[in-house]
């Protein structure tokens, strides 16, 4: 016999034989107890074994919960939903508990969708939700750091721009701070807690450099590593053509100088007479050593048929030319640069004074500058510099193998008058290097930011290369063939700076504590989740049958008991002197 079959059985004789008791006394209500000792046995059996009954569900579907999840979002689940909580989810014991996704959706063969709510995803489950995830209830984001814009990689003597968001603090006070804790930025958050600041890396070497965003009381609410790998750049090879000096000129090659550029250059003094530094032959192996040009319109006028050919096939094969106007275009000059994609007409106005963009400069102080009063018209070109009302300074587009620029800011050398070296630096540098000859350099994919005892990805590796630990101690990693990449996991389980060591090569990598910038690491899970979010089919809703909750039917026994109590003691104070039947 069952289980439920036995527990009826009881239940129906101690109810038969309450009823026969009743019935054979004399005293007062007897109908009165039959029936409750009946009802209370039905409500207890309904505690034990409660009836089923048809609810409607959304079919196919299964909700998770994550971290953070609140409890307002935990209490407006519906009721028919299939819920799992994954751990370090403060969840109802009544809401079944997963350890992983994956686990969770082998529990649930039948959903195909997932609704996440709360936090967002953890790394570790995200492979699994690929694909299924149709809707993202993300809880509010913690106070702090949320968003951190700053280069894992930097260049020696360039400028250090680092940016992001603070959440929950408009207008907050944030601080950068060097190794020895010397403060080498400040500025305030915005409205929506952005703020943008800027140093300069110094010298090569691992560079941990320390953000702090602290409220109006000088209260501190978060603080976080910013960790920047400075590496020395390789030497450029820079061919400077000029139809006379000029301040700009002066600045640059003292730049170049100082950044180890290779330079050659030829500018003209006066008829016949030129500074020379360098080859300057325009032949095919001395362009072929060239990485740039950089040639203003006089220079251009006064060049050859030859030199030109030869110039315009060395960019057609690789080389980077930036045009630079100094003054107007003789006609011939704009037919010229017409003919390769720059049509240039004065506009007729006064020179415009503009502000160097400051994402690309790094700095806060608005120095006037001066655009020339020019219309370029250049269908196919994109910007190279931008100035802080949005207006173009420079342009570049595509021609060959090759890239050909226009340059019409007329002083940016303001920026060395100003003390602002490193920023002159990394305007001009960003520009080279961009219309520069490109080289052919392997270099493997690192994490940005990697995590104690989290799987990060090392793409573009060769055979044999290990992970040295800030210990000293090396981890061979396994490499696998993934879409054409060589990559291999990696579970960091120290935190600090680590060196990948591929080859002849050594690439740091820093790897962050697992409980560091709580802020960042929620706001990238929640970023992270909302990507998996695709389109999906909506949740059909369907019938399904569900036992009743068993609370109700415990209190209904629990009353009926009491009344049934209360009928049994007046039954015995009533006093009557009938006698039970023989």
């Amino acid at each position: 016999m069952s289980t439920p079959g036995f527990v009826a059985l009881l239940l129906a004789a101690g109810v038969a034989f309450a009823a026969w008791r009743s019935a054979r006394d004399g005293r007062a209500h007897r109908i009165a107890r039959i029936v409750l000792q009946v009802l209370a046995a039905t409500a207890l059996w309904s505690c034990l074994y409660p009836p089923p009954m048809r609810e409607a569900h959304r079919a196919g579907e299964l909700v998770v919960l994550t971290p953070r999840a609140t409890a307002a979002q935990i209490a407006a689940l519906g009721r028919g939903d299939d819920v799992v909580a994954l751990p370090g989810v403060d969840a109802p014991p009544a809401i079944e508990r997963m350890p992983d996704l994956a686990g969770a959706l082998r529990r649930h063969a039948d959903a195909s969708r997932v609704r996440v709510v709360g936090g967002g995803l953890p790394a570790r489950d995200r492979d699994a939700a690929r694909g299924r995830v149709v809707a993202f209830d993300a809880a509010p984001l913690p106070r702090g750091f949320v968003a951190l814009d700053a280069p894992r990689e930097a260049l020696a003597g360039h400028a250090l721009r680092i940016g992001g968001r603070v959440e929950g603090a408009p207008g907050a006070r944030i601080d950068l701070f060097d190794p020895a804790g010397a403060t080498v930025a400040s500025a305030s958050a915005d409205a929506d807690g952005g703020f943008t600041l800027a140093t300069s890396a110094r010298a090569a070497g691992t560079l941990s450099l320390r953000l702090r965003a602290s409220d109006a009381n000088g209260s501190r609410i978060d603080e976080i590593e910013v960790p920047v790998s400075v590496r020395d750049g390789e030497p450029l090879a820079l061919l400077v053509l000029a139809g006379a000096p000029d301040a700009e000129l002066k600045y640059l090659r003292r730049w170049a100088v100082d950044a180890g550029v290779r330079l050659d250059s030829r500018v003209a003094l006066s008829e016949g007479v030129a500074l020379v530094e360098g080859g300057t032959t325009l032949d095919a192996a001395m362009l072929a050593a060239t990485d740039v040009a950089l040639v203003d319109e006089r220079a251009w006028a006064a060049l050859g048929a030859a030199p030109k050919a030869a110039l315009l096939a060395a960019v057609d094969d690789g080389l980077g030319l930036l045009l630079r106007m100094t003054g107007p275009l003789p006609a011939g000059v704009a037919r010229d640069w017409a003919g390769l994609g720059f049509e240039v007409r004065a506009s007729g106005q006064e020179a415009v004074a503009v502000a160097v963009d400051r994402a690309r400069g790094g700095g806060d102080a608005r120095l006037p500058f001066t655009r020339r009063p020019i219309d370029v018209q250049a269908s196919d070109a994109a910007p190279l510099l931008r100035a802080d009302d949005g207006s173009t300074l420079a342009a570049w587009r595509v021609r060959g193998r090759g890239r050909v620029g226009l340059w019409w800011l007329d002083d940016a050398f303001r920026l060395a008058l100003a003390g602002e070296r490193a920023r002159y630096g990394t305007l001009w540098s960003d520009a080279l290097a961009t219309l520069a000859r490109p080289h052919a350099k392997a270099s493997p994919r690192l994490p940005v930011q990697a995590r104690v005892d989290e799987r990060a990805a090392l793409c573009g590796i060769g055979d044999g290369a290990v992970v040295e630990s800030p210990a000293g101690e090396r981890r061979p990693l396994a490499v696998v063939e993934q879409a054409g990449e060589r990559c291999a996991a990696w579970w960091p389980a120290q935190a600090g700076w680590h060196v990948l060591v591929d080859a002849a090569h050594r690439h740091p990598v820093h790897v962050r504590a697992r409980d560091d910038a709580p802020a960042l690491a929620a706001a990238a899970a929640h970023d992270a989740t909302r990507l998996l979010v695709g389109p999906g089919e909506p949740a059909g809703h369907d019938t399904r049958v569900v036992a009743l909750p068993r609370w109700p039917f415990f209190l209904a026994w629990l009353a009926l008991a009491g009344m049934l109590w209360l009928v049994e003691r007046a039954a015995r104070g009533d006093g009557g002197t009938a006698t039970p039947r023989a």
